[in-house]
C-alpha cells in the first residue's frame, strides 16, 4: 500500500472517530448538539491539517520521501528510495534556466 493511500485511510479513520464521537457525546451527556459539532469540526480541521502538511512540498507519493532536491525529468520526479516516479511535481521543480529557454521560445513564435 503506496503512502498517500495510507494518508487517506488514517484521515478517513480520524473523521469518523471524531464524527462518532461527537454523536456519543450528544446523545449520552445531553450536551447541545451545535458546540460540540463546531468544536468537532475544529478538531477534523486541525488533525487533516497536520497529517497532510507533508504535501505542500515535493513529496514521492509512493513512499513519502521528501524530493525537494530531486531533479524533473521527462516524465516527472524519480524517487531515490523507491524508484517511483511522480508526475504531478514535475512542472513545480523544473529547473529555471529550462523554464526560461521556453520563454524565449514563445517570444520568438
Amino acid at each position: 500500500m503506496t503512502w498517500i493511500h495510507r494518508l487517506r485511510l488514517r484521515v478517513l479513520a480520524w473523521m469518523l472517530g471524531i464524527g462518532l464521537a461527537g454523536i456519543a457525546l450528544v446523545s449520552w451527556l445531553a450536551v447541545p448538539a451545535w458546540p460540540v459539532v463546531g468544536f468537532a469540526v475544529a478538531v477534523v480541521v486541525a488533525t487533516v491539517s497536520s497529517m497532510t502538511s507533508r504535501l505542500a512540498s515535493p513529496t514521492c507519493l509512493s513512499c513519502g520521501n521528501n524530493l525537494s532536491d530531486a531533479l524533473a525529468g521527462e516524465h516527472g520526479l524519480v524517487c531515490p528510495d523507491c524508484g517511483a516516479i511522480t508526475r504531478t511535481l514535475a512542472l513545480r521543480s523544473a529547473p529555471e534556466s529550462s523554464i526560461d529557454w521556453v520563454d524565449q521560445e514563445s517570444e520568438q513564435a
